[in-house]
């Protein structure tokens, strides 16, 4: 994922595109419409992977963003919601979602009276100000980087721990009222305030990097005990407001996650349904062993729910990499990859359709196909005619960067399989899950490929492009760019995109855009995800959240009594 909600929206129009065919394939609520949800019980989620931050300056990646939901708020937010209405920007600790003035430069928003930490205190202007300082951190590289691309003084601030006095573009005239002054218009500004960046942190309770482990809450649940790579437990925060907050239902009275489980062990768990199970999800979709037995099965079948989401899965190549600076030789990974056996990894067609352009035909565009093969399955012979033309007809060798998880390496392998019948070989590196997007994006320890993924902030190409091949963006740590693609001439179409004033006008030139990266082949597009969820039978109002790349939303789920 990086199935990280991650993107860019860089001028007036941007944000200003819808999202087409996002509607949720589930019922909306595991167990069916009528099931109700009582409030109590302990809700267990099973996860395969560990969550690599939660520290709001640092949490970037999907998974760690849905469980972060539940601790803590953000100035908007997105609607509680299946399908399509999951996609729209609500207001959260704000009023309304940002009330933009001097042509979008500036945005105010007012906190909603009762908001409270943890510990009883009120959430103030400025802990939300102090969040988003702790962002320009050296030592917190992993987030987004909106503020120091928009804030007024922005690109030479290095955050509240060398310089305490702030930032100036951010102020707070009162307790209740936080103003950013932005360099540039940004007409979804309010959109990007619901990143966990814009969290408040209150700087008495900052410990720097170890904030991490002990994030204080400002939503419904505070955690009670946190074991990296194990267990997280969260428990009620007795401060929470629900009147306050009209996103979070809160029904369970603990949440406890368990980490880096075994993908299979956790099928089966959920498929049996017994004991602390039955109060169970699952974080990731069922594994490919599993997808028959569950289909064929209808008990089994109506505990499913398959969300939609606009995450594109992709192999990235690393363009700085010789011999793969040579657009052939790009090429020729792009024609041998087989994308119908990456997706048979993951499920096979349950898992989502084959990916053949950048931005999915879930964002209005259509499914342009650059380097075509039958069904999907590669076209090595084109691959190798590609490859001798570039001389590399027998020598090419890459090493290829994979999460160490059962789909990480299943993926691994199917790679190094369609790629072997070119005639390239591939060694595989597995990286521990917790530290994988950590690892990629350090462009010094980063190696040939990626597997990765991206899935917008909030609906829109505008949070697509830009941050994954604009080359100025490149960071040495926390880097988004895996293809450490730098094309002076499509950074400047992203600069003449951000100044349009008609949105439409921007959603067909962002289609171009998209079109000619793709003649580039900096990464290779291979799935257009779906999410299908086991939940346990005592589970009630599970769907599929657009915004968490088609992964239930947690903020939603309840027991039966």
């Amino acid at each position: 994922m990086r199935q990280r909600r991650v993107g860019l929206a860089l001028g007036a129009a941007l944000g200003l595109l819808s999202v087409a065919g996002c509607t949720g394939s589930d019922s909306g609520v595991a167990g069916g419409p009528s099931a109700a949800p009582v409030k109590g019980g302990t809700l267990h989620v099973l996860s395969t992977l560990d969550l690599e931050h939660l520290d709001p300056a640092r949490n970037y990646v999907t998974s760690s963003q849905d469980v972060s939901r539940l601790i803590y708020r953000t100035l908007t937010t997105f609607a509680a919601a299946p399908g399509q209405a999951g996609g729209k920007i609500v207001p959260d600790l704000a009023t309304d979602t940002g009330r933009p003035s001097d042509g979008a430069r500036t945005w105010t928003f007012t906190l909603k009276p009762g908001v409270k930490f943890e510990d009883g205190r009120p959430i103030t202007s400025a802990d939300v100000k102090y969040g988003v300082e702790r962002t320009f951190a050296a030592e917190l590289p992993e987030g987004p980087p909106y503020a120091r691309m928009w804030l007024v003084g922005g690109d030479s601030y290095k955050g509240p721990y060398k310089d305490p006095a702030g930032l100036a573009s951010i102020e707070t005239p009162d307790d209740n009222t936080v103003v950013f002054h932005l360099k540039q218009p940004v007409a979804d500004f309010g959109s990007a305030a619901s990143l966990p960046m814009f969290a408040p942190v209150p700087q008495d309770k900052d410990t720097g990097v170890n904030y991490d482990s002990r994030p204080f809450s400002s939503g419904p649940y505070k955690i009670d005990g946190f074991d990296p790579k194990k267990q997280l437990t969260l428990v009620r925060n007795t401060d929470w407001d629900p009147a306050a907050d009209t996103v979070r239902k809160a029904m369970p009275d603990k949440v406890v996650i368990d980490l880096g489980l075994d993908a299979a062990v956790v099928d089966q768990r959920l498929i049996a349904g017994q004991g602390e199970d039955a109060n169970a999800v699952a974080m990731e979709p069922i594994g490919p062993a599993s997808v028959g037995r569950v289909l064929n099965d209808p008990r089994l079948k109506s505990r499913l729910v398959t969300g939609d989401s606009i995450n594109t899965r992709y192999l990235s190549i690393n363009t700085r990499h010789k011999p793969l600076d040579d657009v052939r030789v790009r090429q020729a990974v792009a024609y041998a990859l087989d994308k119908d056996a990456l997706r048979t990894t993951r499920g096979g067609p349950i898992a989502g359709d084959l990916a053949t352009s950048l931005l999915p035909p879930s964002l209005g565009y259509p499914a342009e196909d650059p380097y075509p093969s039958k069904d999907g399955k590669g076209d090595p012979d084109k691959a190798k005619a590609l490859l001798a033309e570039a001389g590399h007809a027998s020598d090419l060798t890459l090493t290829l960067d994979a999460p160490a998880t059962a789909t990480g390496k299943a993926q691994a392998e199917a790679v190094q399989a369609s790629l072997g019948r070119a005639g390239i070989t591939v060694k595989i590196n597995e990286i521990s899950s917790s530290a994988f997007y950590s690892t990629v994006g350090n462009t010094s320890q980063e190696h040939d490929l990626v597997i990765a993924g991206w899935s917008p902030d909030w609906p829109g190409a505008s949070t697509y492009l830009p941050i994954v091949f604009d080359g100025r963006l490149i960071t040495a740590q926390g880097n988004n760019n895996y293809a450490q693609y730098d094309s002076p001439t499509v950074d400047a179409q992203i600069d003449t995109i951000a100044a349009m004033g008609d949105p439409a006008a921007a959603q067909a030139a962002y289609g171009q855009l998209a079109e000619q990266i793709m003649r580039d082949a900096p990464v290779v597009p291979f799935l257009w995800d779906k999410a299908p969820i086991l939940v346990g039978p005592n589970v009630t109002g599970a769907y599929g959240q657009v915004a968490y790349v088609g992964r239930l939303d947690l903020v939603s789920l309840g027991l039966r009594k």
